[in-house]
């Protein structure tokens, strides 16, 4: 039998949640509970059940209020660990993980999760990142989890482009492209496999109005890697902003009631 090992998984819970103030001032958009369990909970659990033995969980450098739930998970005995974010690496989703540099590049491959994107209604929680983690294992460089959007939203997301016969396999990302420029909407996930060669990529660019940010860095190494893609099954929410949010609640009510009336 072929086995897959382990693997770190990082959380980013670093950003400051501008279309949330004043409430992100104080509480995090990540601790945002869809249903009764925090958005960033809802992450780490995912993670442990793709088989992570390691989570991470990189928060703003003066967050107090996830380092202190969190910790209730470590008290359960859960490997989780949360690390103030260095600041000196510059703003953007990918600048947590320039803050976990030295400890990612000693493995073989890591996986990365946003923490205020939750996949719900998944029939084996966790399968989807644990899958893309045997793709990795396999051999590909990296592996992008995304899903097909609203062809009018793709404005507002990183788009994945695909080589010509090789439906799996990512040939460029595009940020926020007009929607008549895009044949097939496949968003970028916010659920990743990645080896410590996105290092090589991961630096502040004019394209992202001089954030470091990991969608572009990921669509560099596409260039001349085999990053492939993995299209997820979940239904996919975030809690990023209040009208997504409020999509999240309302999904997050209806899959639970449908639950409980298909237990009658």
């Amino acid at each position: 039998m072929n086995h897959t090992p382990g693997f770190t998984a990082v959380v980013t819970a670093a950003g400051h949640a501008t279309r949330f103030r004043p409430f992100s001032t104080i509480v995090p958009k990540e601790m945002l509970p869809v249903g009764t369990t925090p958005a960033v909970q809802h992450v780490v659990t995912e993670c442990l059940d793709a088989g992570a033995t390691q989570v991470i969980v990189v928060t703003r450098p003066d967050d107090t209020v996830i380092p202190a739930h969190l910790a209730t998970l470590t008290a359960r005995g859960l490997p989780v660990e949360t690390v103030p974010e260095d600041t000196s690496h510059g703003y953007g989703n990918g600048a947590p993980l320039l803050t976990l540099r030295d400890r990612l590049a000693e493995e073989d491959s890591f996986a990365v999760a946003f923490g205020d994107d939750v996949l719900l209604d998944s029939p084996t929680p966790g399968a989807d990142l644990a899958t893309m983690h045997r793709l990795a294992h396999e051999g590909a460089d990296a592996v992008i989890a995304t899903q097909h959007v609203d062809p009018a939203e793709t404005g507002s997301f990183g788009i994945i482009d695909v080589h010509e016969g090789q439906a799996d396999r990512v040939a460029a990302i595009r940020q926020r492209p007009h929607p008549t420029t895009v044949n097939q909407p496949l968003a970028v996930v916010s659920r990743l496999i990645l080896r410590p060669s996105i290092f090589d990529h991961l630096t502040a660019t004019d394209l992202a109005r001089g954030e470091v940010d990991l969608g572009i860095a990921v669509g560099q190494l596409a260039s001349h890697a085999d990053v492939r893609l993995h299209r997820i099954t979940s239904c996919w929410v975030t809690v990023g902003d209040p009208h997504h949010y409020l999509h999240a609640l309302r999904l997050h009510a209806l899959l639970d009631e449908t639950d409980e009336t298909a237990s009658v």
